[in-house]
């Protein structure tokens, strides 16, 4: 049996200001060498402290938000070479929280997936301070 190969990425539109809002966007795709994927995807999306999601959602995903976490389900069909809908996901950002700070982006698959290794990703944002 031929086993599907995901893999993860996540991107953001920052630099991010104290104080506002920003957005990722999570990625998922399947790739060319190998099977479709047809089975459960859990996507996850942890955020560190100072950074608050508050609006998640893809087309065919199924978000829900606790704390500082994003989780997305699909069930959704997918080719070989291939990419799931952008899942994004909306943060308002602490009035104090500066610098450099990084966000962890993982995925599974119900069942056996081919390499595991492209199955989690780190973005990176800054953040600068809010002018007053």
């Amino acid at each position: 049996m031929a086993l599907a190969d995901l893999t993860v990425s996540a991107d953001n539109d920052g630099p991010w200001v104290a104080g506002g809002t920003g957005t990722y966007t999570l990625s998922v795709s399947a790739d060319l060498a190998h099977a479709q994927s047809d089975k459960l995807v859990t996507l996850t999306h942890t955020l560190p402290m100072g950074l608050t999601p508050t609006a998640a959602d893809g087309d065919g995903w199924s978000c829900a938000i606790s704390g500082h976490r994003v989780v997305c389900l699909s069930s959704r069909t997918v080719a070989p070479g291939q990419s799931y809908p952008p899942v994004t996901v909306t943060v308002q950002v602490g009035r104090h929280v500066t610098g450099a700070t990084e966000s962890i982006t993982a995925l599974s698959v119900a069942g056996t997936e081919a390499n595991t290794t492209n199955n989690t990703f780190a973005s990176a944002v800054h953040i600068d301070p809010a002018t007053r």
